[in-house]
């Protein structure tokens, strides 16, 4: 299995870094992190749209699904007419997990070719046909990718804790006397996830290295602007 990672997903993005570094005329690693991201994140725009469809047409009909809990009581019936309104809006609720679920080992490679591919590169992994640059410059703007940055840790976090603020999947109403105790709990939960994990993101963004806080940066600031704009095109079609 970790083979077939190897071979699909991690040399094809290791390479692609490296030959991205070759090419460009100050050999700049910063920019080739940036532009590799990107790119990486515009491949899997479809899928990232279909899931932030779903999400987006769920938290849409939290009210009827709140309503629809208060008036039927049979569970059995309560499930039937619970798929019967997804079915309705057109919503598959398990969708958005399965397109998350292609998406992940995509993310892992990516991260690991930051981490590893940053200063040094490994001539065992490079295809015959990407050069091996004379030089990678690491530093630009007092960024250095060799080293650790507060500030691109900070910046971890910061975009992290926008990129949850805003995500239809954390986003929770303020808890009220009417609603159950599990939805106080998953209210509370996502509110607290909205300050623990950036704070814990920034700490590891810190420990793990440059090339990997630029790469979070990057994808989280990627990430805001997606949303938005998938969130205002469903907007104008009346999904939400």
């Amino acid at each position: 299995m970790i083979t077939l990672w190897n071979i699909i997903f991690y040399k094809p993005l290791y390479n692609a870094l490296v030959w991205l570094v070759d090419i460009l005329p100050n050999h700049s690693l910063i920019i080739a992190v940036v532009i590799l991201t990107i790119l990486v994140r515009l491949i899997i725009s479809p899928l990232s749209y279909k899931a932030l469809k779903t999400q987006i047409q769920t938290k849409a009909l939290q009210p009827k699904l709140k309503t629809l809990k208060e008036n039927v009581t049979d569970k059995q019936e309560q499930a039937r007419q619970t798929f019967a309104l997804y079915k309705e809006h057109g919503v598959n609720p398990f969708s958005s997990f399965l397109v998350i679920l292609v998406q992940f080992p995509i993310i892992l490679a990516l991260y690991w070719v930051f981490r590893d591919g940053g200063v040094e590169i490994d001539p065992t992994l490079l295809y015959s046909f990407v050069p091996r640059p004379d030089t990678i410059v690491n530093t630009m703007f007092g960024f250095d990718l060799a080293n650790k940055s507060y500030v691109l840790a900070l910046l971890t976090g910061l975009t992290q804790y926008i990129h949850l603020s805003r995500s239809a999947s954390f986003k929770q109403s303020a808890t009220h006397d009417k609603q159950t105790d599990q939805e106080k709990m998953m209210a509370m939960l996502g509110k607290s996830m909205r300050y623990t994990m950036p704070i814990m993101i920034t700490i590891f963004a810190y420990i793990i290295g440059g090339a990997v806080a630029l790469y979070w940066v990057t994808s989280n600031t990627f990430m805001i602007v997606q949303e938005w704009y998938i969130q205002r095109r469903l907007a104008k079609k009346q999904i939400v």
